[in-house]
């Protein structure tokens, strides 16, 4: 009698091979094969960074994507692959989009939510630091969701900011002490912070009603804080004769110092990886 055939892993490729990029593929190497998961490759904006991997889990261009039968995308490199390169990988497979400050750009979400649904892929949006990311969700489902407000403290050396907001980090360094860097709705932070406010990136696909222009982010510099990255989210409800629900969680995050990711994060992402099974052409957070 013939053994039935082993089912076949699921192929995952990485976009970007920073601290966060060479953990998930130290994961999927190490502990993908009995979860069903192999590494089908890395690529990164700079090449060299991959010189030690093996070349075969080298992709140098990312138009050959097609070609190496991948079922899943990881990007964690920067939001810009995402807007160059997001609808061509829908095409092909689903797409974790580990920088959702992307979607912060109306024709970009646009675009790939529309790639999701004509492709049959999920797109992916992982929770990274966002505690309650379910129960967020779910009011937002209920019509109970009335405000959402995300403060992320880190120390200043955490941050990478463009714009004037760099230039109002560089004044808080030298003034020494906290500093509140931002404080309003989150769509026009997104690309003064693209790689740090993902977390909020996510409250905001989780809260659709709001989304971008109605969830409120405040970024802050603290040098008291040198090596965490603290979280904190308040969730209000639609009120009754002045009452309302609200819930404040705070999330202290170990991070090396200057890091841009905390240290928990990382595991949050691999089992957000893990849970990308394909949910069919749509928008899942994960």
């Amino acid at each position: 009698m013939a053994q039935a055939e082993a089912p076949r892993c699921r192929r995952v490729g990485i976009l970007g091979y920073g601290r966060l990029g060479q953990f998930l593929a130290e994961q999927l190497l190490a502990q993908g094969p009995p979860l069903g998961l192999a590494l089908a490759f890395v690529w990164a904006r700079d090449g060299g960074r991959l010189e030690a991997l093996p070349p075969p889990l080298r992709l140098l261009d990312l138009r050959l994507l097609p070609q190496t039968g991948v079922d899943l995308v990881v990007e964690v490199a920067h939001p810009r692959v995402a807007q160059e390169h997001g609808e061509d990988i829908l095409a092909h497979a689903d797409f974790m989009l580990g920088s959702p400050t992307a979607l912060a750009d109306p024709e970009t979400e646009r675009r790939l939510r529309g790639a999701a649904a004509r492709g049959g892929h999920t797109l992916y949006v992982p929770r990274g630091a966002l505690w309650g990311c379910e129960d967020i969700q779910r009011m937002d489902e209920a019509g109970t969701l009335a405000a959402l407000k995300v403060t992320m403290t880190k120390a200043p050396q955490s941050f990478r900011l463009e714009g004037w907001l760099q230039e109002r980090l560089a004044v808080a360094v030298a003034a020494g002490g906290r500093a509140v860097l931002y404080e309003g709705p989150l769509r026009p932070l997104c690309p003064l912070a693209p790689n740090n406010v993902n977390t909020m990136a996510a409250a905001a696909v989780a809260a659709p009603h709001l989304g971008f222009d109605g969830v409120c982010a405040c970024l802050v510099a603290d040098p008291s804080v040198p090596d965490w990255h603290i979280v904190e989210v308040e969730v209000t409800s639609v009120g009754d004769g002045g009452r309302a629900l609200s819930v404040t969680s705070t999330r202290r995050n170990p991070a090396v110092q200057g890091a841009v990711t905390g240290d928990a994060t990382r595991h949050v992402f691999w089992s957000s990886l893990r849970a990308c099974k394909g949910h069919g052409g749509c928008v899942q957070l994960c």
